[in-house]
């Protein structure tokens, strides 16, 4: 399987409105409502620094699409992910992550496979038009990269964009 490249914006737009507006531009719904017996993996509430192995994590039934929303707009605000499924073929799939410092991720990857100069510039062009459709202040594309539950990583392995915020 090729490298995906990862394109993330991060929004202060952690509300149902903008959360449903997301999935309903790039996900599956249908397809990603049902979890199965997935469980969601929640940073714990007493964890500082970057997501490691060495953290605590709590462990709860995803349930459905719907649970997970409603669970990342619950009080006190949790950091967590899940992956789901894209409307788009083109697209490897879509994120949904909720931070640690009250912000949500909103995320796609698309194949890389021949790192070929054109699948930079598609990614390029998502950070650009997804930025400007949810509220994102910032933004980077990586190459089989998580979202950072807590803040933006080192630039390794990252290519950070700007756009102009209005």
């Amino acid at each position: 399987m090729p490298p995906n490249l990862d394109v993330y914006v991060i929004s202060h737009a952690r509300d149902r409105e903008t959360i449903e507006r997301f999935l309903s531009v790039y996900v599956d719904r249908a397809a990603s409502e049902n979890r199965g017996d997935e469980q969601l993996m929640i940073l714990a509430l007493d964890a500082v620094g970057q997501p490691s192995e060495g953290d605590n994590w709590d462990w709860e039934p995803s349930r459905s699409l719907t649970h997970i929303i409603e669970r990342g707009l619950e009080h006190p605000r949790r950091a967590f992910s899940v992956y789901l499924k894209t409307r788009d073929s083109s697209l490897a799939g879509a994120m949904l992550s909720f931070t640690t410092d009250n912000q949500v991720i909103f995320g796609v990857s698309l194949d890389d496979e021949g790192a070929k100069p054109e699948n930079l510039e598609k990614a390029k062009a998502l950070l650009h038009e997804m930025a400007q459709s949810f509220g994102g202040r910032n933004g980077f594309v990586g190459v089989e990269e998580p979202p950072p539950l807590r803040g933006i990583r080192d630039a390794q392995g990252l290519s950070a964009y700007s756009w102009a915020a209005e």
